[in-house]
């Protein structure tokens, strides 16, 4: 059994590896011009042997946009069922998203830079976790003006679609090494969006 489960953890950790290695070379040169023999090589891999972990590129491609598309869900499922304040909860959103997008910066780019280039079958499960995500937001935004907390004189799903345009940019721009800390950006852009969409009345 110990063998089994050593064996088990050295698959997982080179799969994840794997992983981690295509996000940053799809950052840099893009899914369309990253080959499976760039990866292999990057991974010091002879030809031929990444096959063993992976199928094909496509599959890297769906389990890094699927991975992190279950990062933004969980944290935004918890927030729905918190037993706080709407912009408390909006609040968290913004600054939860943002941690989640500079954690790790290629595969955040890769989420939303690279979905285009999935196969039908696939880009379709992108789309629907895309539209259950907004929805949970949308949820947040109309608790809040139902409360009183939040201007009622702007759409739900436009302010939900201001909040996300205004956060998704952040990963073509961040550098871990930059001027700006992720938690400062995202203190100051919660601070910039609620600041537009509260009821002051």
């Amino acid at each position: 059994m110990a063998i089994s489960g050593t064996a088990t953890r050295r698959y997982k950790n080179r799969a994840k590896e794997i992983l981690e290695v295509a996000a940053k070379l799809f950052r840099e040169k893009g899914f369309k011009s990253t080959s499976m023999q760039d990866i292999s090589k990057a991974l010091g891999l002879e030809k031929g042997a990444i096959y063993y972990w992976i199928k094909n590129k496509d599959q890297i491609l769906y389990l890094l946009i699927e991975n992190e598309g279950k990062e933004f869900l969980k944290m935004i499922n918890k927030l729905v069922k918190e037993n706080s304040p709407p912009v408390e909860k909006l609040k968290k959103f913004i600054e939860n998203h943002i941690k989640i997008m500079t954690e790790n910066i290629d595969k955040s780019a890769v989420f939303f830079s690279e979905y285009k280039f999935l196969p039908e079958k696939w880009k379709k499960k992108v789309i629907n976790f895309r539209d259950e995500y907004e929805s949970m937001l949308i949820y947040i935004i109309k608790e809040g003006q139902d409360k009183g907390f939040l201007r009622k004189d702007i759409e739900p799903k436009l302010i939900a679609f201001a909040i996300l345009g205004v956060i998704n940019w952040v990963y073509i721009w961040f550098s871990p090494e930059g001027k700006y800390k992720a938690e400062e950006i995202a203190k100051n852009f919660s601070e910039i969006v609620l600041n537009g969409i509260l009821n002051k009345a």
